[in-house]
């Protein structure tokens, strides 16, 4: 005699099976913190555009000497602005 066809049973055992696998797939997921992460590169964005800058960030004063046209040279004095964690790292550079 030729089975066919799924009986109930089985497709049952099947669907419960598929969702651990599904389960288990979307808990060791590395996705998890972007998230969190874009709402830091957003927080950090904001501070760059209205020049808020807390603790986090780190200032400095820095001279920059640009040669224009190969011959003339001009000499900059720029703020740099520095943020620095484990994952991301950030400069801004500002002109006095």
């Amino acid at each position: 005699m030729d089975k066919n066809s799924f009986t109930l049973f089985e497709t049952l055992i099947s669907i419960f099976l598929l969702s651990i696998i599904i389960v288990g797939f979307s808990k060791s997921s590395n996705y998890d913190n972007f998230d969190e992460e874009y709402m830091l590169l957003n927080e950090i964005e904001n501070s760059f555009n209205i020049k808020n800058y807390n603790s986090n960030f780190s200032k400095s004063t820095k001279t920059i000497k640009i040669i224009k046209n190969g011959t003339e040279e001009e000499t900059l004095l720029v703020n740099q602005i520095a943020y620095e964690n484990k994952k991301i790292k950030l400069k801004k550079y500002e002109i006095k």
